[in-house]
């Protein structure tokens, strides 16, 4: 079986990357241990190269459109989907999804796709029948399966998860530090400032709150910054793989406090597909805190791996931190234990092994 996986710009170094990159991304290097698998993004250059076993072909893009960094102009990739047998577009709404869903259609080639929220102003699927060349829609959250057009609906499946359970995993010789730990991009719909609001109201100097992420939004960085004034919190903005893994390990709770409306009253629909974060920090054996934002609610077992609060409430967070950081040992080792064990069955190894039963049975 070939593979071939279509995914706009996560290649250009002007890409903002988060969970709609990242998934697609980690789908096809782990489905290359098993059957013949290749990338194909976007970027200002050509590329063409090898990572492990998965082949990566790059097209260049001369020209964005309306400027979207997910909707490239390119036709020169099609060319990467003749030989395969199963095209796995990600991105309902983009034209190279379109394209590249009926030029493998028309090929007789089984075509599937993930969404991912958000897509282009310009696509082809509001006037021509590109939907019907998808076997299945695949979302990996339930919460995401309503945002599907109603005519993929009734062809969609849900294949929940997707975590590197050998890279995240704990580490006894690490000892649990008075650690609150917050991952991800540093953008107002993150609800960022309602966790520092929760720091202030849980008053315990003897906890320090570490922000680790990259910042896309000046204004929203500025006023964290005001806010946790006076406050025990850290930005770290250049962590790599390892120290991430090591903040993971030993944090004794990791935080994501995502929102629908944010501070300023801007509204997203899909704030979060599924929370990276909340997976990584549960397979270290850290147990986590969300908000009832999106589909985070999915991946936390509430009271077994973390709790679930009500979104926008700097209260809530802090009675949930109140909680967790008040267990006894014995207590907090059983939230370890089954983070771990709740988090095997989200492995990418079941992930893929659930996708190519898919392609090949549907």
């Amino acid at each position: 079986m070939k593979v071939v996986h279509i995914t706009p710009t996560y290649f250009d170094n002007s890409s903002v990357i988060g969970g709609g990159e990242r998934y697609p991304t980690e789908l096809a290097s782990w489905m290359s241990k098993f059957v013949d698998t290749t990338l194909i993004s976007f970027s200002s250059v050509r590329k063409s190269y090898s990572q492990d076993n998965l082949k990566i072909e790059i097209y260049p893009v001369k020209h964005l459109i309306h400027g979207n960094k997910i909707n490239p102009l390119s036709f020169q990739y099609l060319s990467s989907i003749l030989n395969a047998d199963i095209v796995h577009i990600h991105h309902i709404y983009t034209l190279v999804s379109d394209l590249g869903c009926l030029t493998a259609s028309l090929l007789g080639k089984r075509v599937f796709v993930t969404d991912y929220g958000g897509g282009g102003s310009f696509v082809l699927n509001h006037k021509l029948p590109v939907f019907k060349g998808y076997k299945n829609a695949i979302a990996y959250s339930r919460f995401g399966l309503d945002f599907i057009p109603p005519e993929l609906q009734k062809k969609s499946v849900l294949i929940k998860g997707g975590i590197d359970t050998d890279k995240f995993c704990p580490d006894l010789a690490l000892k649990k530090q008075n650690q609150i730990l917050y991952v991800g991009r540093i953008l107002p719909h993150k609800g960022i400032n309602y966790l520092i609001d929760a720091l202030r109201i849980l008053n315990r100097p003897d906890y320090k709150l570490k922000i680790i992420g990259r910042v896309y939004n000046q204004e929203f960085y500025d006023y964290l910054k005001d806010l946790a004034k006076g406050l025990s919190v850290e930005f770290v903005h250049n962590a790599d793989d390892s120290q991430l893994l090591q903040e993971y390990r030993t944090a004794r709770v990791t935080l994501l406090p995502s929102v629908h409306t944010d501070c300023y009253g801007n509204y997203s629909s899909i704030p979060e597909l599924m929370g990276f974060t909340l997976l990584e920090s549960q397979a270290c054996g850290t147990p986590t805190i969300c908000t009832d934002a999106g589909a985070m609610h999915e991946f936390v077992d509430k009271g077994n791996t973390g709790l679930v609060v009500k979104q926008n409430s700097g209260e809530a967070i802090a009675e949930a931190l109140n909680f967790l950081v008040n267990l006894s040992t014995s207590e907090y080792s059983v939230y370890q234990t089954q983070c771990r064990e709740w988090i095997e069955t989200l492995s990418w190894s079941n992930v893929v092994k659930k996708h190519l039963d898919i392609y090949q049975n549907n």
